[in-house]
């Protein structure tokens, strides 16, 4: 399936581990992940804090290619400590960042105990301090991030695993998505003719659209397909379409059930047009501040740009 996200103890302090809940519970009602059906990643949500970055900026636009799996999941190439070329997804909807636990072992990571609360319940996981990782020219110190069991999405992909890179490493720069040329370019974006302003930064970047007049605000989110809204996101009636009645969304946590709508879709002052949606059946908590989430590649984005400087998301 917090504040900054979802950045997202064996420690005996009680009142820290239930803070530590109560702002995992901010970020999705927890943890969304989207394996083989919608083709998503892992949304986590816990406290944050940007990590320590060996340069300041990027100085000048910077290419990192990617492979797609399952029309929309991003793999990049990673080096973790002395292993190199390590599959990361890099996902926009998901903070802190996370390792698998062979990588966690392979660079001798001692981990604290750490609870999520997950759409279906609580997972129990672990959390240690990253010491370097490098993608492309981003370089990121001292990274604070989990060690979910990645196993699910390994055989749902075909591959290893090292980690999925979220939004507290990404964004500390300026970085574009473009799924032609399969890059992602770091540095300033070019313009986009399409642009709409971030509503929130923090947890994770948010922008405000609106389904059949109805607003919603949705997470913008490289690790989702489409367009997905939680049940009680949306209050009006709209086209149901058939669906499969087996499909469902899948956490580590379990399953949850999922039905398709209709509607008319604006992002900003941009018209969309007609889209299909997906609704999960399961709800958001109110105080999360999100009704959804919002894909690129189902949603016929080209290249997508998040320009930090001007707290703007872009698309083509």
């Amino acid at each position: 399936m917090e504040p900054t996200n979802a950045d997202r103890c064996s420690r005996p302090c009680e009142s820290r581990r239930w803070k530590h809940r109560s702002l995992v519970r901010k970020r999705i009602h927890a943890l969304l992940c989207l394996a083989a059906i919608l083709g998503s990643a892992l949304c986590y949500g816990s406290p944050s804090q940007h990590p320590n970055h060996s340069a300041d900026q990027i100085a000048a636009n910077t290419e990192v290619p990617f492979d797609l799996y399952n029309d929309n999941l991003i793999i990049v190439k990673a080096t973790v400590g002395p292993i190199k070329n390590a599959n990361f997804i890099l996902d926009t909807g998901t903070t802190p960042s996370a390792i698998s636990k062979k990588v966690a072992d392979r660079l001798g990571l001692i981990g604290t105990a750490a609870i999520l609360e997950t759409l279906n319940g609580t997972v129990h996981t672990e959390s240690v301090v990253l010491p370097h990782i490098e993608i492309g020219s981003l370089h990121a110190d001292s990274t604070k991030v989990l060690i979910p069991d990645l196993t699910f999405l390994e055989r749902s992909l075909g591959i290893s695993v090292g980690g999925i890179v979220g939004m507290d490493i990404l964004s500390t720069t300026s970085f574009t998505i473009d799924y032609r040329k399969k890059i992602i370019i770091l540095g300033p974006p070019a313009k986009c003719s399409n642009v709409v302003s971030f509503e929130t930064r923090m947890p994770l970047i948010t922008v405000k659209a609106t389904l059949q007049g109805e607003e919603v605000r949705l997470i913008v989110d490289s690790g989702t397909g489409g367009l997905l809204i939680y049940r009680n996101g949306l209050r009006g009636e709209y086209e149901q379409i058939p669906l499969n009645p087996a499909a469902s969304l899948s956490t580590i946590a379990g399953k949850t059930g999922l039905r398709n709508l209709r509607a008319t879709v604006s992002l900003g002052k941009n018209d969309l047009g007609v889209r299909d949606l997906t609704i999960a059946d399961v709800d958001s908590d109110p105080q999360n501040g999100f009704d959804g989430l919002l894909g690129f590649k189902q949603m016929g984005f080209r290249r997508v740009s998040f320009d930090f400087e001007n707290g703007s998301f872009g698309w083509e």
